[in-house]
């Protein structure tokens, strides 16, 4: 038999509706930038001094000394970022781009074809470089003490920015100007323009694929980010660029060409203002449509998005009180323009999330810790890890030594492991990829301090663990 209710004339009731149930509200977390332009002045003007005084070798400390404090000041909701590169690997960075510009420089000064040439040979550097830079900043950037990742790979890098392999090789195939003999009319002169038309057509494709490369190469703990951008997208920005570009060369001829008659300085100054309103406008249009774009498509796994509101005037207008600022204290309104743009691109950017952003920031320690059977897996391999490298490296007498104490040792640190696991999963995972990258790509250096930090910053979590949790066990 069906139940059912009878109204009040004696008729069945109508079956209850079903209740509609209430769209999930995205919790939205703005972002927020306490940086001053005191606290920074002090820091940039410590950095320039020191930069100056050691002929440039100084700008790999002064840079982490800037990142560290932007980063420290950079805030969603109440936790800020942390940035833990070190200066030598920047340094080492610096050394070899400067050495390959020193050489591309020299060589193009006496032979255009063989500087195009060695641009050539060289660019099979360029995606190793490109995937180290997105690693090192990835790496050494971290938020509520869990670091970000790179996994971008060097086919991919390689296959961004291979289309830049058409300008020098368009360089090669003109023909070489002879000084001795310069062309007397634009049209002896085709040539010139061919380097720099086909750049013109391959940059939107080279700039939207490096983009999408460090974009969906990067993760945050276990969460990887995925952008949804189109090449085509980055093509339709630059190409109104380029035309807001044209009518601002139009602009500046126009201007000068008319008030010069009248009186040539106020000619050439109002030009030249002119240029400066028009490049602060090109420039800022190209950095928040680019900005947006990527950041709008940008989705972090675990239901985070992003959302930049960016606007082109806004940024145009800062950009050229900064510029006209920097150029009337000769240099030295450099930390309030920096403190001025970064808080505009930070405090137009929030983090969105259905279930709100400490739910999702919470669970990250959980998706790289592991259970007790897991761990056991953890040990296994960091012991296998540290045991090849030991054989690889170690000469019979250090062995022996190793070999005597390693069983005690284990014991001991297996009596800690539970309590440690959150720092072992992240800050000491880091640290070993530091190590296999370094033996990867044979940095003997970088492996030597990798290694280094490991133990010391072993050494220092297992004390912390050991004062918490007290004594266990005994030798």
């Amino acid at each position: 038999m069906t139940d059912f209710t009878l109204d009040a004339h004696g008729g069945p009731l109508a079956p209850p509706q079903p209740v509609p149930q209430a769209e999930p509200r995205t919790a939205a977390e703005p972002c927020r930038f306490t940086g001053s332009t005191g606290e920074y002045f002090r820091i940039w003007i410590v950095n320039l001094f020191l930069t100056i005084v050691s002929l440039g070798i100084y700008s790999a400390w002064a840079k982490v000394r800037k990142k560290r404090y932007l980063y420290g000041n950079t805030w969603i909701g109440e936790c800020n970022f942390e940035f833990h590169g070190r200066p030598i690997a920047i340094l080492k960075g610096r050394l070899i781009a400067f050495a390959a510009f020193a050489a591309y420089t020299a060589v193009t000064h006496y032979s255009p074809h063989a500087g195009a040439a060695l641009a050539l040979a060289m660019m099979p550097a360029v995606p190793w470089l490109i995937v180290r830079s997105f690693a090192f900043n990835a790496v050494n950037t971290s938020f509520r003490n869990v670091r970000f990742g790179f996994e971008g790979g060097y086919r991919e890098a390689a296959l961004a920015i291979a289309p830049l392999a058409i300008v020098p090789l368009a360089s090669l195939v003109a023909p070489e100007l002879d000084p001795a003999r310069p062309p007397t009319t634009w049209s002896g002169l085709w040539f010139v323009f061919i380097p720099p038309v086909v750049l013109m057509f391959v940059y939107p494709y080279v700039m939207g694929r490096v983009k999408l490369l460090q974009a969906n190469g990067s993760r945050y703990g276990t969460a990887r980010f995925e952008c949804a951008a189109t090449i085509g997208g980055f093509y339709v920005i630059y190409i109104l660029a380029a035309l807001l570009f044209v009518l601002l060369m139009l602009a500046m001829g126009v201007t000068a060409g008319v008030l010069t008659v009248w009186q040539p300085v106020v000619g050439m100054t109002a030009a030249f203002l002119v240029y400066l309103v028009g490049a602060a406008l090109v420039f800022a249009f190209t950095r928040a449509k680019v900005g947006n774009l990527v950041l709008n498509k940008t989705r972090i796994e675990g239901g985070v998005a992003l959302r930049s509101t960016l606007k082109v005037g806004e940024l145009a207008r800062i950009y050229a009180f900064n510029l006209a600022a920097i150029l009337v204290t000769l240099g030295f309104a450099v930390p309030w323009a920096v403190m001025r743009t970064t808080r505009y691109r930070i405090e137009h950017l929030e983090v969105r999330h259905a279930h709100g952003l400490d739910a999702f920031a919470s669970a990250r320690p959980r998706d790289v810790a592991a259970t007790g059977e897991e761990m056991g897996e953890m040990f296994d391999l960091d012991t296998r890890f540290h045991r090849c490298f030991v054989e690889a490296g170690a000469g019979p007498r250090l062995l022996g030594l190793h070999e005597a104490i390693n069983p005690q040792a284990e014991r001991y640190l297996r009596l800690y492991l539970s309590a440690a696991v959150d720092q072992i999963s992240t800050t000491s995972a880091a640290e070993h990829e530091a190590m296999i990258e370094g033996i990867e790509t044979a940095h003997l250096d970088d492996v030597q301090l990798a290694v280094q930090a490991n133990w010391r910053n072993g050494a220092e979590r297992l004390s912390k663990v050991i004062e918490s949790v007290g004594e266990r066990g005994s030798w």
